[in-house]
């Protein structure tokens, strides 16, 4: 019995990660425009480039339903399951399923938004302690990847202190090893890719770059 509690675990996780993995944007940007995601603007299947090369109204669909995939998979599994660690699990496996596709042959997203909704479930406070670690760290730091990093160490935190438990910790790190490589730009060495002040102006920051 024991072992059928595990195997189920593993299942709701392995459940997760692929409805994480449903790519809407793409599948929207295909529908509704014919427009493949992964051949224009930055290549990337999500709401960022969807809003921006297809139509603000869509890409505000896609980015929610990306959003909900987040949300879904760690509130149903933490209500049904009533764990923590579980919840957290799933959490991160639809994060995964979306930035690592098996329906885009293991591409995807970047995963901000389906973080969000993991962050919005556990707590409608914790996108503003990601605001102040991202924004903070793009003002002073001048580099994206270190603000995503700031952000989700500062969520992270944030959730230990609120909830007392380290479990959010083990979210940071999670989050970190799942979206920091989609960061990555693999045409740049990696000191580069994480040097201090590297883009030389705020406006570079917001820009969307083809990797």
């Amino acid at each position: 019995m024991e072992n059928l509690g595990i195997y189920k675990n593993i299942g709701v996780i392995i459940f997760c990660y692929f409805l994480g993995a449903i790519p809407f944007c793409y599948i929207i940007a295909k529908t509704c425009s014919r427009k493949d995601l992964t051949k224009i603007g930055d290549k990337n299947p999500g709401g960022a480039n969807l809003t921006f090369n297809v139509s603000k109204f869509w890409g505000i669909v896609g980015s929610l339903l990306d959003f909900a995939k987040g949300f879904i998979s760690y509130f149903i599994v933490l209500k049904i399951t009533n764990s923590e660690l579980l919840a957290i699990l799933a959490g991160c496996a639809a994060v995964a399923g979306h930035n690592y596709s098996p329906y885009l042959k293991f591409s995807g997203g970047k995963g901000l938004a389906a973080t969000f909704g993991i962050y919005i479930a556990i707590s409608p406070f914790t996108p503003i302690a990601y605001a102040v670690g991202i924004v903070s760290a793009l003002f002073l730091i001048r580099n994206t990847l270190w603000g995503i990093i700031f952000g989700i160490a500062g969520s992270g935190i944030f959730l230990w202190i609120l909830k007392d438990s380290p479990l959010y910790l083990i979210l940071a790190i999670l989050l970190m090893i799942i979206i920091i490589p989609k960061y990555i730009d693999r045409s740049e060495s990696i000191l580069v890719n994480f040097k201090f002040r590297k883009e030389k102006n705020l406006k570079k920051l917001f820009t969307l770059k083809v990797r």
